[in-house]
């Protein structure tokens, strides 16, 4: 039963060129989403400068990290197909 399980998920559905360009089409669109619906959001509510400021802040922060994860993507992808 084992080895049917470790056999079945053995195989591969796509290609890893697409995989890589997949995932880094995500969390680009993904950070972007987030990077608008964080700013409508803050602008809606009644804020200070300094919250408002802060709020930006913070904001970025989940949109940039999901660009750098796509920027990486491709580099740790290939890394870990030469050191498995």
């Amino acid at each position: 039963m084992k080895d049917t399980i470790i056999r079945f998920f053995g195989h591969t559905i796509s290609s890893d060129a697409f995989d890589k360009r997949l995932g880094q089409v995500v969390c680009f669109v993904a950070g972007l989403v987030m990077l608008v619906v964080s700013v409508w959001k803050l602008t809606r509510l009644d804020l200070s400068e300094a919250q408002f400021f802060f709020g930006l802040l913070l904001s970025f922060c989940v949109p940039l990290l999901l660009v750098i994860v796509g920027l990486v993507l491709p580099i740790a992808a290939t890394a870990w197909k030469q050191h498995p």
